[in-house]
């Protein structure tokens, strides 16, 4: 035993002495302890997934009629966006957060907290904006506000406001406590975090693909990418844009069946187009 010890604790030392292989080495992005802190609250929580598909055909059709009349363009990550909170806010239930051990806290407002990507000191970083109270805005209005975003200097009027970028730049045995205060109160979480998220992966792959994300927050959803599928349709076989779409949801608070059910209804309004007047061109303005 002893000298099996010695042997690897010498192989060890062989390693240690010879030279570094080549590469480099750089500093690690202050920010991207936001993406630590996401993962580490994503952790502690109970998350069940559902995997949906939706056909978008009609969907995108629509939107490139939209797209083609106005002079605003509007992304099918929007849309989806648009119609996901529009569901949320039917039934908030599925945005409930707990309040201690005997009391749930159901908010009235949908704030969506929208994954973007943002070029930081040559790193590509996924950074947070909170479209706050996006049931109550249109498609339009939540385009400009992601595109915004993704523009705006940080910790000024951007993604991260100056508190929080300061935040992120503490050592993580301070920035522990603070999200122990946090997560123990849902009206304080709800105005840092927001209480849905939503990730879009999809333009980055081909064919089938989706992402089950290690999420913080009560109801996530994570928009895949689109594949091509023939379908037979009046006795002619036709070819349907068909989505993937996953939904994580936190199990202390949504069961299984309610989630299918929700899965359902989101299915059910990303293929009726209806809600998308393609005579209207929104507006870059404030509402």
């Amino acid at each position: 035993m002893a000298d099996s010890f010695v042997s690897i604790l010498a192989q060890i030392l062989r390693f240690r002495r010879q030279p570094p292989a080549p590469g480099s080495c750089r500093p690690f992005p202050r920010l991207r302890n936001t993406v630590l802190d996401i993962l580490a609250e994503g952790r502690r929580k109970n998350i069940i997934n559902l995997l949906i598909e939706a056909d978008v055909t009609e969907l995108r059709s629509q939107l490139a009629r939209h797209n083609e009349a106005c002079d605003q363009h509007l992304s099918l990550t929007a849309c989806i966006a648009q119609v996901f909170v529009r569901i949320v806010d039917q039934d908030r239930s599925m945005q409930a957060y707990r309040q201690g051990t005997s009391s749930i806290v159901v908010f009235d407002d949908v704030d969506a907290a929208v994954m973007i990507e943002r070029e930081i000191a040559g790193e590509t970083l996924p950074v947070v904006h909170i479209i706050r109270a996006a049931n109550r805005k249109d498609v339009h209005r939540m385009q400009h506000e992601i595109l915004t975003a993704k523009t705006s200097p940080l910790g000024s009027h951007g993604p991260l406001s100056p508190l929080e970028k300061r935040f992120f730049d503490l050592p993580r045995f301070l920035r522990r406590p603070i999200w122990w205060v946090v997560r123990r109160d849902p009206h304080l979480f709800k105005r840092l975090a927001g209480t849905v998220g939503i990730t879009s992966l999809g333009m980055h792959a081909h064919g089938a693909a989706v992402v089950l994300p290690i999420t913080p927050m009560t109801l996530t959803l994570s928009i895949g990418s689109i594949e091509t599928r023939p379908f037979l349709a009046d006795g002619r076989l036709v070819e349907r844009e068909i989505i993937r779409i996953n939904l994580g949801a936190d199990h202390d608070l949504i069961d299984g069946a309610p989630l299918m059910r929700f899965g359902e209804r989101f299915r059910t309004a990303l293929q009726e187009t209806d809600w998308m007047n393609p005579e209207s061109c929104g507006t870059d303005e404030s509402p």
